[in-house]
Parts: structure tokens; sequence; C-alpha cells
């Protein structure tokens, strides 16, 4: 986090703070609805998904998370550390979208008088641990890589 200028670091905490804000107003409800109306088109399915201030400030947190990660580097670019940002985006996309797979498996309502194409969360905070995991997934790959460069290094 030292190598990353000051200026940057304020932007960076600034921009969540800002994305925070604009999510927790009416913004991010209506971001999620037309979401989830979109999804519904393409797929046939409509994800029951539901928001809270903790999945705001969870996605909210993506630009300061791919500043840590860029801290990872040996030196500081601003193109690495817009890469960085865009890898973390890229990774929670990712899992959001493995996890809304796994609804059409798991997120059937056990009531009857529910169609079929409804689904729902199979617990509170199913959203907030997928944006978590597709946060956490660079750092594990980038952990699992450096392990694996040790590990041959130490073979040899």
């Amino acid at each position: 986090m030292k190598k990353i200028p000051k200026n940057i670091k304020y932007t960076i905490i600034g921009i969540s703070t800002f994305i925070f804000f604009s999510l927790n107003s009416m913004f991010g409800i209506n971001l999620i609805v037309d979401s989830i109306n979109l999804i519904q088109k393409m797929t046939g399915y409509h994800f029951g998904i539901s928001t809270n201030t903790l999945d705001y400030l969870t996605f909210a947190s993506i630009p300061v998370f791919g500043m840590l990660y860029n801290s990872t580097r040996a030196e500081f670019k601003k193109s690495e550390l817009l890469l960085d940002l865009l890898t973390v985006l890229f990774c929670v996309l990712i899992i959001f979208g493995i996890g809304l797979y796994f609804l059409i498996y798991i997120g059937r309502s056990p009531n009857p008088l529910f169609p079929e194409y409804l689904l729902i969360e199979p617990f509170d905070f199913y959203s907030t641990m997928l944006i978590g995991i597709g946060i956490a997934t660079p750092f594990l790959a980038l952990n699992l890589i450096k392990n694996k460069t040790l590990c041959r290094h130490h073979d040899l």
C-alpha cells in the first residue's frame, strides 16, 4: 500500500464512498430490479435476490480491494491499477453468475404455490457471500500462483 500515491488512495476511497451512497439510494434498487428483469428475459428465471446495505457496502469496496490487489505488485503503475480493479470486478461478476446458476438447482421454493421460474436465495446474505467470494478470488489465485512458484524453486 505504501507504493500507491496518497492522492490515488483518496480518490479510490472517494469513489467507493460515492458508489456506496449512490447504491444505497434509489439508484441501487433500480439497478437490481432492471438487472433481474434483464436476466429473466435472457434465462426465463426470475431470481429473487434480496439487497441490503451490507451488499452495497461489499460491492462498493471493490475499488479498495482492487487497490489492495495492486499493492502486491513490485511497483505502482496507473494502468496496472485499472487492470487490477477490472480483475476484481470481473471475478465478482463471474462468481455472482455462477451463484445465480446454482440458484436454478437450489433456489426453488418448497411451497407449491410459487411458480417454477421464481428462484429465491437459499439463505440470508447469499448475494453478500457471492460478492465476498468474488472479491477474494483474485487474492486466492495470486496466493496459489506464488505458492506454486515457491514450490518449483524449492524442488530445484
